[in-house]
């Protein structure tokens, strides 16, 4: 509690003290402990005054203190924010760009694949062809063989049959010479 306010405490004490003055609607208060406690007032009032614009003053220090604070967090917060907008962009578009990047090699690999899926198959399509040829040509000479030692089979069977058809006539033909022979012996 300041001074003053025990002073105008004071002042309202003997306001209270005062005595009623009859018939009307008035009151007798003691006039120089009044003037004394307005004057103790008027000397402590400068002194509460100074100490209360100090305490302004320091009030106002203090809020432009931590306005400036609060404008250099927000000036701050505000640099951050655009920093990590920046590196968001940044991160988007590397991001986009990796995206792409992968994209575009997984088309390419893709398309290596299916290239070297294709060669391979014409390979295949190639090699089996070569092997099928190779076997028909094989099927082929085995059978041209295979005619060739049956003609020639049957060619030397039936020189055989002829000469043992010709041996067999000229035995025949002998044996019946033998057989006249005899026969004209025995007649």
């Amino acid at each position: 509690m300041t001074n003053t306010d025990i002073l105008l405490e004071d002042l309202e004490d003997v306001l209270d003290d005062a005595t009623t003055i009859p018939f009307s609607k008035k009151q007798a208060v003691d006039i120089d402990k009044i003037k004394t406690i307005i004057e103790d007032i008027r000397l402590n009032t400068p002194q509460e005054t100074k100490q209360a614009k100090a305490i302004v003053d320091s009030r106002n220090s203090i809020l432009d203190e931590a306005n400036k604070k609060a404008a250099d967090i927000i000036a701050e917060a505000q640099e951050q924010a655009r920093e990590l907008i920046a590196r968001d962009q940044i991160t988007q578009t590397a991001q986009a760009e990796a995206a792409e990047i992968l994209a575009k090699a997984k088309e390419q690999g893709d398309a290596y694949i299916t290239d070297a899926q294709n060669q391979a198959s014409e390979i295949l399509g190639n090699a089996t062809n070569q092997a099928n040829e190779m076997v028909t040509t094989a099927q082929n000479k085995s059978r041209e063989m295979l005619t060739a030692v049956n003609n020639y089979a049957d060619d030397t069977l039936l020189a055989i049959d002829d000469a043992l058809y010709k041996a067999l006539s000229d035995v025949r033909r002998i044996r019946q010479g033998i057989m006249n022979s005899q026969n004209k012996n025995r007649n």
